[in-house]
């Protein structure tokens, strides 16, 4: 799919500054990211819902009815969500009302909660994305001004998926923050980002048309994303991949988790420090494709 040529890199550096001396640099990540990903789940919910409402009222859908009880229902279930990769977002943990409250001095409470909300639906979808939205904003040195400004910023029409539909926006600039949250932190940057360069090689060399990518320290991952742009750039199909890792980091796997909601990924990764406490020790075998920390490659097939 074509990316729209979309210029924001100030703008989503100015958004990152807002939190200049409240936070530190090697925290900007842990507010700005999941801010992004809150967006990009109300307005795919935003997207999806549009769709069923002009399904329902499409004569050659099979979704077309004229029963408006039968319309709100389909429109409320949230398995009609669930069903088109997305979820049902309520009003008050939408980023349209988190927008529309951003000069509110509780405006820190209104994210916290939303946080809150966001998460129930994402445990309950999978308990493996337990804790990936902290309440963080109140307990935070943040000012309600600062802290409506970044919504602000990241309100700007370049920065929607709605209005950019065929830029995978929300998915670039998610991938820039960890790339410039990267730069900003220096040498500690290591345990969570991995160079592109390096990491488009990696997969270059692997080949991951098809089958089972496991990584042992996935950090943001940037492994696995990489690998979904080859497939794509290779006319394959995602659903051919299954995606296995391991972090030893809580906070790094938050990033990773988020990663890999952005583009719909299959995934089971787990937390624990791959050489202390294997979570996958069946990667031993020749059925999973593995990269190893000593940077060796072993590919194989899927048995199926």
């Amino acid at each position: 799919m074509a990316k729209a040529d979309i210029d924001f890199e100030k703008e989503l550096w100015d958004a990152a500054n807002e939190l200049r001396g409240a936070v530190s640099e090697n925290n900007y990540k842990n507010y700005i990211l999941p801010l992004v990903f809150v967006k990009h789940l109300s307005e795919r919910y935003e997207v999806v819902r549009e769709e069923l409402k002009e399904q329902l009222n499409d004569p050659k859908s099979d979704y077309y009815t004229t029963d408006k009880e039968e319309i709100n229902y389909v429109l409320e279930d949230r398995d009609e969500y669930r069903s088109r990769n997305t979820f049902k977002i309520p009003e008050t943990a939408s980023w349209q009302y988190l927008k529309d409250n951003a000069e509110q001095d509780d405006i820190k409470v209104k994210i916290d909660d939303a946080f809150d909300v966001i998460q129930e639906l994402l445990t309950g979808y999978n308990p493996q994305l337990v804790n990936i939205l902290p309440r963080i904003f109140v307990r935070s040195e943040l000012s309600p001004k600062q802290t409506g400004g970044i919504i602000n910023l990241l309100s700007h029409p370049k920065f929607s998926e709605k209005e950019n539909p065929e830029s995978d926006i929300l998915g670039r600039i998610y991938e820039y923050y960890i790339g410039r949250f990267a730069m900003a932190e220096g040498s500690g940057a290591g345990q969570f980002f991995t160079p592109g360069s390096i990491v488009r090689l990696l997969v270059e060399l692997l080949e991951p048309y098809k089958g089972r990518i496991f990584d042992p320290a996935c950090g943001s991952g940037g492994m696995f994303v990489q690998s979904l742009k080859f497939i794509k750039e290779h006319g394959g199909n995602k659903k051919d991949i299954a995606i296995y890792g391991q972090e030893m980091t809580a906070q790094t796997l938050r990033l990773c988790l988020m990663n890999l909601m952005f583009r719909y990924l299959s995934f089971d990764i787990k937390l624990g420090n791959s050489l202390l406490d294997d979570k996958f020790p069946s990667s031993s075998s020749a059925s999973v494709p593995t990269y190893l920390l000593k940077k060796k490659w072993r590919v194989s097939r899927p048995n199926y």
